[in-house]
């Protein structure tokens, strides 16, 4: 029998979760999106930003998964490219921003990453939550808006990677379960 816990938490292994996201993303690592800056740094940028919190996975004891946020401060560049300033303004309190989310390829059919997003989500007291995908992956947007994510804009996170979609949803989310 398979088990599966799935735990939010303020602390986590960037080693594991870089093996795993490499695991992820495997086709993938030669663009800039998944190598510059490293994956490493990224994960570490977020874990260190105030207010971070993640959700992560196990299956049978071992990571299969993780979604990892904070809240977005008044002065983020996040919104840099995106002109409707409805969107775009922050204030304390407004945004939790998902900045890396993934689930090994063997886990996905097992709609883990719903409990991974929805479990680090429940308890956020933003306004809103936000995240980007890039517009090539269509799976993870028509699951987003089944959740009710809405596009409102387009941006390049980082220099020489492809174009993102910025996505929005008010919380809470409880009720999308």
């Amino acid at each position: 029998m398979t088990t599966v816990t799935v735990a939010v938490t303020d602390t986590v292994d960037i080693a594991e979760l870089a093996r795993v996201y490499r695991d992820v993303h495997a086709a993938d690592l030669h663009l800039a999106d998944h190598s510059d800056p490293t994956v490493e740094d990224r994960l570490r940028w977020t874990a260190e930003a105030p207010g971070f919190a993640a959700t992560v996975a196990h299956v049978d004891g071992k990571l299969a998964g993780a979604v990892l946020g904070c809240p977005l401060p008044p002065d983020t560049l996040w919104w840099r490219d995106i002109d409707d300033p409805e969107v775009a303004q922050e204030w304390p309190g407004r945004t939790f921003a998902v900045c890396e989310a993934f689930v090994l390829p063997e886990h996905r059919r097992h709609r883990l990453a719903v409990p991974l997003i929805l479990g680090l989500l429940e308890s956020r007291t933003e306004e809103r939550v936000s995240l980007a995908v890039a517009e090539t992956n269509t799976r993870v947007w028509r699951a987003l808006q089944a959740l009710g994510f809405a596009h409102v804009g387009d941006l390049v996170p980082f220099p020489g990677w492809r174009p993102h979609r910025m996505l929005n949803c008010p919380l809470p989310l409880a009720s999308r379960r």
